[in-house]
């Protein structure tokens, strides 16, 4: 038991201890790029904050525990958006949704709600026939990811929704804007990106330590799979895109912070395709328990409240410097919990 409490420990510190100045390579590769800093956050850190909660998914999922396997996956969607309400506490200087520049976060958030959807509605509906041994949703959600990278950079590159600026306030992109490129070659030298690959490798190699660990706890505990899937491996494998969407939040990169969240819940639904992959019994939509299509149910309200909330430009904010979305996705994530397993 001490082992794994151990390995736990060693696999929070390396993520504690690299998340932030990933959240930095991330930014400087997106600056470079050219890409935005919402496209660079999907893109950059999504992706790379996301490996812990893919491989612990993938590996459940070979082990034949469905509902452990999709549980992580869509518990971590859902606690990765109640992250965006601790950025909001950490930023205190007005509602979160005042400084985004909503039309690329939008395109994330419409995306994901169709990417989780079809999920649901796969879970719910009966499994008419397969395609080598997968359930077509795993097709198109694959499919649809890859699609939405490109509605996601058309909408960066013609943007409809421009960030609101508080008084007093500048942007980090605006002090960017005027700023000669000087130093975009080096931002683009291989030993930059290689940089940013070995950290990601190091968070990923972290989260996968505090999978072994959690699943060893788990069968000392006895703790079930649902509970397991949805809390305790879904946040400690999503400590990543807290650590970065706090460290961008503080240097003012509020869209980076956003990208990084919907970015990473985007790549979050490619686990549940993953998982699929590796269940061997039978399209693991099927065998998943009847609490799984109520929490993803739950992440699919949560997300709406957020794009009711950057639609809006909420600027409510109850004389806390925090914005109401932050409140009602605190409130949906905590019921919900309380619902399934009261």
């Amino acid at each position: 038991m001490w082992e794994e409490i151990g390995l736990f420990v060693l696999g929070a510190i390396v993520i504690l201890a690299t998340g932030p100045r990933l959240s930095r390579l991330a930014e400087d590769l997106a600056d470079a790029f050219g890409i935005g800093q919402s496209l660079g956050g999907m893109i950059l850190l999504g992706a790379s904050t996301s490996l812990p909660g893919i491989i612990i998914s993938f590996d459940t999922a070979l082990g034949g525990q469905a509902t452990l396997s999709v549980s992580n996956a869509v518990g971590g969607i859902a606690a990765q958006t109640v992250f965006i309400a601790v950025a909001d506490v950490v930023m205190r200087r007005g509602p979160l949704s005042e400084e985004v520049t909503a039309s690329a976060s939008l395109m994330q958030l419409a995306i994901l709600l169709f990417l989780l959807t079809l999920a649901l509605l796969a879970m719910l509906v009966p499994t008419v026939f397969t395609i080598f041994g997968l359930h077509p949703a795993t097709f198109v959600l694959v499919t649809a990811v890859f699609l939405g990278f490109r509605m996601i950079q058309t909408s960066e590159v013609e943007p409809k929704w421009y960030a609101r600026r508080l008084s007093g306030q500048t942007t980090q992109q605006d002090a960017r804007s005027g700023s000669k490129r000087t130093r975009r070659d080096s931002l683009l030298s291989l030993g930059l990106f290689g940089e940013y690959l070995l950290i990601a490798g190091l968070i990923g190699g972290a989260g996968w330590l505090i999978s072994y660990s959690g699943q060893g706890l788990v069968a000392e505990t006895g703790t079930s799979p649902m509970l397991m899937g949805m809390t305790g491996m879904a946040i400690s494998s999503s400590i990543p895109e807290l650590v970065t969407a706090v460290s961008a939040v503080k240097r003012g990169a509020v869209a980076l912070a956003i990208g990084d969240i919907i970015g990473g819940n985007v790549f979050d639904t490619l686990m549940i395709a993953l998982g699929d992959l590796a269940y061997s019994a039978a399209p693991i939509y099927r065998d998943v328990s009847p609490e799984v299509p109520f929490l993803t149910g739950v992440a699919i309200l949560m997300s709406s409240v957020l794009m009711i909330m950057l639609i809006r430009r909420e600027t409510e904010d109850f004389g806390t410097d925090v914005g109401t979305e932050s409140y009602l996705i605190f409130l949906i994530y905590v019921s919900g919990i309380i619902l399934i397993f009261v």
